[in-house]
């Protein structure tokens, strides 16, 4: 019988991993590894050629770690396989050409949104982001879309924690909760360069068949081109996807009549 209890040397091979994917194409050393993962060097080399030999890592010439090719097979798989991303695809192109700027889907992970697809604009000017980066839910407009339908208890644990500035423009406290009041009532959020400098979104939640968030979908643009009016001109095309999108997650068609 398990005991329930989490292994660290597991804990410590994501950590890893984990530490390699916010390098991003820099890579970590050894040394760097080892100082991220707060371990010894040694420790580090045994993980690290252990995650080497599964694919899961791979090393450089220049000796640097990076994602191996194992990750991206399995992240190709899962991404195959969801549901949501499979439904969401062609009401988020069909918003691209409609708005003519980048979308992105995500989900809800702990405190964080997680880009979980993203169409690109057509546009000369595009936004650095990728599928698989995590955003705060404080100060996106995906994340304050499920922030505003959540449980109550659920809601009132992620606002109790951190909630750092990331521009000066960020909510919190008592303006965060009126704007998640605002919402609500209107089943739309937009970030108003709350999380990035520059960038505008207007962003709307999925809800399943429990009624809660199973994820969100936004429209992002540099502010300069993307304003308020054009964001809420959105809302209605987009509120209208949103059910739809939901309606096919509760009621799946049959295989046979897709």
């Amino acid at each position: 019988m398990r005991s329930g209890r989490k292994s660290s040397s597991v804990d410590k091979a994501f950590e890893l991993i984990g530490a390699v994917s916010e390098a991003g194409r820099a890579g970590l050393t050894l040394g760097e590894l080892a100082v991220r993962a707060r371990i010894a060097v040694s420790t580090t080399h045994r993980y690290a050629t252990s995650l080497l030999e599964l694919g899961v890592l791979e090393r450089d010439r220049a000796g640097s770690f990076h994602l191996g090719a194992t990750l991206v097979a399995l992240a190709g798989r899962y991404l195959e396989e969801d549901g949501l991303r499979a439904v969401a695809r062609p009401y988020l192109d069909d918003l691209v050409a409609l708005s003519g700027e980048t979308v992105h889907l995500g989900i809800p992970v702990g405190n964080q949104i997680l880009y979980l697809d993203k169409v690109e604009s057509a546009t000369a000017v595009r936004l650095v982001s990728r599928v698989g980066n995590r955003v705060a839910m404080h100060s996106t407009s995906m994340g304050k879309a499920v922030l505003a339908v959540l449980d109550e208890r659920r809601r009132t644990e992620i606002l109790d924690g951190p909630l750092p500035a990331r521009t000066g423009r960020t909510l919190r406290g008592a303006a965060l909760l009126a704007e998640l009041e605002l919402v609500r009532a209107r089943g739309f959020a937009i970030d108003d360069e709350e999380n990035e400098e520059g960038v505008r979104c207007v962003g709307l939640p999925i809800l399943g068949a429990a009624g809660q968030p199973v994820g969100a979908f936004s429209v992002s643009a540099p502010a300069y081109r993307f304003s308020i009016d054009d964001c809420h001109r959105l809302v209605p095309a987009a509120l209208a996807m949103a059910v739809n999108i939901g309606q096919r997650i509760k009621n799946p068609v049959p295989p046979t009549t897709r």
